[in-house]
């Protein structure tokens, strides 16, 4: 009997279609995903799988992406360092970018605030750490079915956009697969529309953020 229902389990399975796709999230789940935590082994998996590095005007769009992602660097009040690194690949007839960025920051200051001579864990700074990984399509004509991404995910959008003419586009958590990252975004930014985030923007972005594991503490 037990043979029977175990049968009959998998032929019910065996008419199931298969779960939607889309080139664009293919990519960067191979691009982004298995380095996540590690820029030089990143580095290493794009050039390996036929994505040369590229200058920021390789597209007028990425120009104007990568244009204001410098500008909101370059601030002196801003104990942060940011260090892009730039692709693009054509596939199928299909031409796409890709952006990581190692984040470095301190926040807070390492101070004795309760005067005792000796700083305290609590008192020291703290070291922030990530590793950046975007994908562009800036020839998109509209965003990724939810049910693409709700597939991968095996969840819905935990936040949704929709502005007609503008944007749209969700964020879905993902730190239940993949440890060290807690939400990918993906948006569309309709042509005209992305005065707000970058004039001339337009296109296709699927991107997340993963924070670095911790480095040995030197002995003093």
């Amino acid at each position: 009997m037990i043979g029977w229902i175990s049968v009959l389990a998998l032929a019910a399975g065996a008419d199931l279609p298969p779960p939607p796709t889309d080139p664009r999230l293919e990519a960067f789940k191979a691009a982004c995903v298995p380095h996540r935590q590690d820029m030089a082994k990143a580095t290493e998996a794009l050039a390996a799988d036929g994505w040369e590095q590229v200058a920021d005007d390789d597209h007028p769009r990425l120009a104007a992406a990568m244009a204001r992602a410098r500008a909101e660097v370059d601030d002196p009040e801003l104990e942060m360092t940011l260090d892009f690194s730039v692709w693009g690949r054509t596939r199928d007839g299909l031409r796409l970018h890709l952006v990581l960025n190692r984040v470095h920051a301190m926040i807070g200051d390492t101070e004795d605030s309760d005067g005792d001579g000796v700083i305290q864990s609590w008192e020291r700074a703290l070291s922030w750490d990530t590793l950046g990984c975007g994908l562009w399509d800036f020839e998109a004509t509209g965003p990724i079915d939810n049910a693409v991404m709700n597939a991968w995910v095996g969840a819905g959008p935990v936040q949704f956009i929709d502005a007609p003419g503008q944007i749209s586009g969700g964020t879905w958590n993902v730190h239940h697969m993949m440890p060290g990252t807690g939400e990918v975004h993906m948006g569309f930014v309709h042509e005209g529309g992305g005065m707000g985030i970058a004039p001339g923007f337009a296109g296709l972005s699927i991107t997340m953020s993963s924070a670095l594991p911790e480095e040995p503490a030197e002995a003093e």
